[in-house]
């Protein structure tokens, strides 16, 4: 990994640990990054630079199917998949002609069909025009403010981790004691937490919501045994690493994501609180 990318993926984890991709994933099981919105971007880009606007580009009819028109958008998914222009046209026929027979045939299921992608299709918009709305009202003020408050020098502490995991309480006590003496062979027994680059990891990385504990330890020490799925875990800390806090302008994208994704959540509570829902059984 790159030590830019390092850096990147520990301002995020280390400040807070959100992302509007996370925010969009716990309220809709959305991969925003898949989304008919980030898709049209993509596209819009690529049609300004041969001068063809995208909403033109996208509405352009290719096809007319039993009255149903098949509109230039609808072949994104098939060329993305790697298909010319001839078969995604082929293959956007067949779609239409299935379609309209589900609906003929299967009425009842189409709709609730239906209705389930609407739900996708509109929530994918909500997130997409919303969190544009609130980063372009993320100021300067905004996120400087974040900096100096939230951004702390001891969040980027790296951390080399070992551990070993047993099912077995009494063995899991004997290597933690044998730790503790320094005793080689049971050294030797852990395992790296992070296996890749040069091990190091933040503290909000570390498995189990145990960085804050890990925080607390200095290099040669280990957290007291605790009860995971796997087992008995030992946490041994190898080396700790104090990285210095990054400038400011190295970080304000991740900062200003942050931002809107806090403010995104917020938005999102408030609005289930306003909202009428009724579970059923």
């Amino acid at each position: 990994m790159s030590t830019a990318n390092y850096k990147r993926k520990t301002v995020v984890s280390a400040i807070a640990g959100a992302t509007i991709l996370i925010t969009a994933t716990i309220y809709f099981g959305l991969n925003l990054l898949g989304t008919a919105a980030a898709t049209d971007t993509r596209k819009f880009a690529a049609n300004a630079a041969a001068g063809v606007s995208g909403s033109d580009a996208a509405s352009k009819v290719i096809a007319v199917v039993d009255g149903a028109e098949i509109t230039e958008a609808e072949l994104t998914p098939f060329m993305n998949a790697g298909l010319d222009k001839a078969i995604a046209v082929d293959r956007a026929i067949n779609k239409v002609i299935a379609a309209n027979n589900a609906e003929r045939m299967y009425r009842q299921i189409a709709r609730r069909a239906v209705q389930s992608n609407r739900n996708d299709v509109l929530a994918n918009v909500f997130v997409s025009q919303r969190s544009a709305e609130m980063r372009s009202g993320v100021t300067d003020a905004d996120i400087k403010a974040f900096y100096q408050d939230r951004v702390k020098t001891e969040d980027f502490t790296a951390f080399r981790l070992r551990f070993f995991v047993s099912v077995d309480a009494k063995e899991a006590q004997e290597v933690f004691d044998a730790i503790g003496r320094g005793d080689k062979d049971a050294l030797a027994k852990l395992a790296f937490v992070r296996r890749d680059g040069d091990h190091y990891m933040g503290a909000a990385e570390v498995p189990y919501g145990l960085g804050a504990a890990v925080k607390k330890l200095k290099a040669g020490e280990r957290l007291q045994p605790v009860t995971v799925r796997e087992g008995i875990l030992i946490l041994y800390v190898d080396d700790v690493k104090v990285n210095p806090k990054p400038a400011l302008e190295k970080v304000r994208a991740e900062i200003t994501d942050l931002i809107v994704a806090e403010r995104f959540n917020a938005d999102m509570k408030a609005r289930r609180v306003a909202s009428k829902i009724e579970l059923r059984g």
